[in-house]
């Protein structure tokens, strides 16, 4: 059986993504590179603010290249 994963709380983000390696937060700025505002628009909040977090914490470690891909849509 496929085990999941969780993602933390709401309450916990962004807070937890200062302590994700790096590998880890590339997971998941690819995981929610998805989530583009137009094609998007019935996607539960949160999950907006969760990807606007990654985006954030991807440039407060200047990882520029990886925010910016975090931000444009998969095509």
């Amino acid at each position: 059986m496929k085990q999941e994963e969780v993602a933390p709380p709401l309450e916990r983000w962004p807070e937890h993504l200062h302590d994700l390696p790096d590998g880890e937060l590339e997971a998941l700025a690819k995981d929610y590179r998805w989530l583009d505002e137009e094609s998007h628009a019935s996607v539960q909040p949160e999950f907006h603010k969760r990807r606007e977090a990654i985006i954030a914490e991807c440039k407060r470690r200047g990882r520029s290249e990886l925010s910016a891909a975090c931000e444009q849509p998969r095509k």
